[in-house]
């Protein structure tokens, strides 16, 4: 079987079409989403409407930035390690008003984790690894794979999915691997979209990275355009713009 793996879109509808157009040339079977499909971006609902388009052959769980839509803004994030300034509350919220009740209602079935079979090979997914209370356990950006087991300890799993860091990182040793295929839909200083594709046949589990390219440019101009809250924050942390 092959599955496509994204996670952290962040409401960039330009960097999701190009990847799920690969997936579609590659001719994936499933698509596996390890959150933050919203949140950041312009475009929260597209993204939401084109998953939901894709909804049969889609497994996700939900990120942080759902939660904030589902439960709440809250006031201090990044793990509860930052209180949020006024016009990053501002951005969160803009952000939501852009979501219609029917892609809310979609989102909220996503879970906090899952944990499938496919071939007899168990793989668990969630945004990041978790504490028993829910909350995500504090981020290191480039595990070894000590870390990764002891991030998820309690979990048994042949394959481990997850994201949030924003930063692509796998470690594996036969049939253990851990897979963080990196921030989609946040470039940074390039026109990469970042995802992945994990087969499992005869046995055997395979991960090949993707980096697709796209049209970040035009995504720039429609944030510079609009000067949504926050927005210049936005294009200096996740898209390398002063």
């Amino acid at each position: 079987m092959k599955i496509g793996i994204i996670t952290d879109v962040h409401s960039n509808i330009q960097a999701l079409n190009a990847v799920l157009a690969e997936f579609d040339k590659r001719q994936v079977d499933k698509i596996m989403c390890c959150g933050d499909v919203i949140g950041l971006g312009i475009n929260p609902e597209e993204v939401v409407q084109e998953l939901m388009k894709r909804q049969d052959m889609l497994i996700a769980v939900i990120g942080n930035h759902e939660k904030y839509l589902l439960n709440g803004i809250p006031e201090k994030v990044h793990d509860g390690q930052s209180k949020l300034s006024e016009e990053e509350y501002a951005n969160h919220k803009w952000n939501h008003d852009r979501i219609s009740n029917k892609s809310r209602e979609f989102l909220s079935r996503w879970d906090l984790s899952k944990s499938i079979e496919i071939e007899d090979k168990r793989i668990y997914m969630a945004h990041y690894a978790l504490n028993e209370d829910g909350t995500h356990k504090e981020h290191i950006k480039h595990p070894s794979i000590e870390e990764n087991r002891r991030l998820f300890q309690k979990v048994d799993a042949n394959v481990y999915l997850y994201g949030h860091t924003h930063t692509y990182s796998v470690n594996h040793e036969e049939n253990e691997w851990y897979i963080n295929s990196g921030a989609l839909g946040c470039p940074l200083d390039t026109n990469i979209a970042r995802a992945g594709i994990l087969e499992i046949k005869n046995g055997q589990i395979d991960f090949e990275a993707l980096q697709v390219e796209y049209d970040v440019e035009r995504i720039i101009e429609e944030m510079n355009a609009l000067k949504f809250p926050f927005y210049k924050g936005i294009l200096k942390i996740f898209y390398g713009r002063e």
